[in-house]
């Protein structure tokens, strides 16, 4: 399908264009909207799956097209549909294959949290009634060590005027102490730690390595972070076993 109904007067757009003239370059980019779109409702037509909507195909069409009216230079011969095809189809593929990656890390962490949710509340939070503050506390407490553990080796790097360095030292000594916390677990419990959040493996995976039932990795997994959190509070426990 043309998009180029008058030769004439897309030539003077284009010439406007290169002078550096926005509204041509307006111009252009509605000029050849159409074509875009039909470039994204063919790839759209071979779709795997209907997990991505038609607008993400043509918004990253638009995408490509706009990159293709800045680059485009009609000197070298080419037209310019021969040229913003291929801009367009890789802005499109190239766009959904990041959404598709950022959906498998967004499905990844959801799991994971929820199975790290499973095995830290205690078992009071499944009734809402004998629920107390320090459960929730406990809780936090254990889900705030799993996200330092998920990321041992990272460093502050806020290098921006109002950080403050005051905490940027406190977490890494913070972190540096979870880390040294981790090493004085039993073994077991150490290895589920140490596979769960620096192998990233989830529990399941791990039981089987282990020959444990995934009830009893949970266990473990919460038994550890809890003695972890326990290290770290200062205030004396009465009920603390020794």
């Amino acid at each position: 399908m043309s998009s180029e109904p008058n030769t004439t007067e897309l030539a003077a757009l284009w010439a406007l264009r290169a002078s550096g003239d926005e509204e041509a370059r307006e111009q252009l980019i509605l000029r050849y909207a159409g074509f875009a779109r039909s470039i994204a409702a063919g790839l759209y037509r071979t779709r795997p799956d209907d997990t991505t909507p038609f607008e993400e195909y043509l918004q990253y069409a638009r995408l490509g097209l706009m990159e293709a009216v800045d680059r485009y230079d009609g000197r070298r011969g080419a037209s310019f549909e021969t040229f913003s095809s291929y801009r367009i189809r890789g802005a499109i593929l190239s766009g959904l294959a990041r959404e598709t990656e950022l959906g498998a890390q967004r499905s990844f962490w959801r799991t994971r949290i929820a199975e790290r949710e499973q095995s830290i509340a205690p078992a009071a939070m499944e009734r809402p009634e004998n629920a107390v503050f320090q459960d929730f506390v406990r809780l936090a407490a254990g889900l705030a060590i799993g996200f330092v553990l998920d990321d041992p080796e990272a460093e502050p790097a806020d290098e921006s005027p109002v950080s403050d360095p005051y905490l940027a030292v406190e977490t890494h000594q913070a972190r540096s102490q979870i880390r040294r916390l981790v090493e004085r677990l039993p073994p077991r419990e150490r290895d589920i730690l140490q596979q769960h959040y620096f192998g990233h493996k989830e529990f399941q995976e791990i039981a089987a390595q282990l020959g444990l039932t995934k009830g009893r990795v949970s266990q473990l997994h919460a038994r550890a972070l809890e003695w972890i959190r326990e290290q770290l509070d200062p205030r004396p426990r009465l009920d603390r076993k020794l």
